[in-house]
């Protein structure tokens, strides 16, 4: 994060005394940028390199579909809109990204991708 130096501050104060506007490169340094991505990190935490590597994708089979028209692999020209899954949640949101990049999901806006994932737990629980 930038820091003002203390010329800058008396800068600034002069100006706004003035009723001048502040410069453009003042904009950074007064109002950082946000942060855009946030990780939760955690001792044993596997990189998302190799859980996506380790990760099967499978085909979802059509259960109930919401708002679309019919399965995604029957190549009807219609992606779904809405789907409720069965099944485990790394399996799902591997084979939802792959369906993503070949542009076989569509937002009710017509915007390619998923707007929300809702995981009910438990997951990860890895049980035999």
């Amino acid at each position: 994060m930038s820091h003002l130096t203390d010329h800058q501050i008396q800068h600034i104060i002069e100006l706004l005394e003035q009723g001048q506007d502040l410069p453009l490169d003042y904009k950074h340094l007064l109002f950082p940028p946000e942060r855009q991505e946030y990780e939760l990190t955690y001792a044993g935490k596997e990189p998302e390199e190799d859980i996506l590597a380790e990760t099967m994708a499978v085909p979802l089979q059509s259960i109930r579909t919401f708002g679309g028209d019919g399965d995604p692999s029957m190549n009807s020209g219609q992606a779904w809109r809405n789907m409720l899954i069965f099944g485990d949640n790394l399996q799902a949101m591997k084979t939802l990204l792959k369906m993503k990049e070949q542009g076989q999901l569509v937002n009710a806006d017509g915007s390619v991708g998923v707007k929300l994932v809702y995981i009910d737990p438990p997951f990860a629980a890895r049980r035999n």
